[in-house]
């Protein structure tokens, strides 16, 4: 089984679960850094779609929809990991603040 097939597979499992964490999630924040995790899961899964088509089919029109799946993969990861960075420290803010809300009451 090829590793790309791998990363397929694990990657939309990784989105799915990151989407039913966001479902889950209480804070605005929190589902944010859920929704950005997801993101980078489905930057990788377009990434390793385009190499399996390309590698697989390998003609000059699998050639380019390769190109068009691997930059939209690329701008997947790029934005998802922006912005998880940026909201991670917010949501652990967030969700300490609710902990802590919790114990006072």
């Amino acid at each position: 089984m090829p590793i790309t097939l791998v990363i397929i597979v694990v990657s939309l499992v990784l989105f799915v679960y990151y989407k039913v964490q966001q479902a889950k999630a209480a804070g605005f924040m929190e589902k944010r850094w859920y929704s950005s995790k997801g993101s980078i899961a489905v930057g990788l899964f377009f990434i390793s779609f385009g190499i399996n088509a390309y590698n697989s089919l390998g003609s000059q029109i699998a050639a380019i929809v390769a190109v068009l799946f691997v930059s939209f993969g690329l701008v997947n990861v790029i934005l998802g990991t922006r912005d998880y960075r940026r909201f991670l420290p917010l949501a652990r803010k967030e969700v300490e603040e609710m902990k802590k809300a919790e114990t006072e009451n």
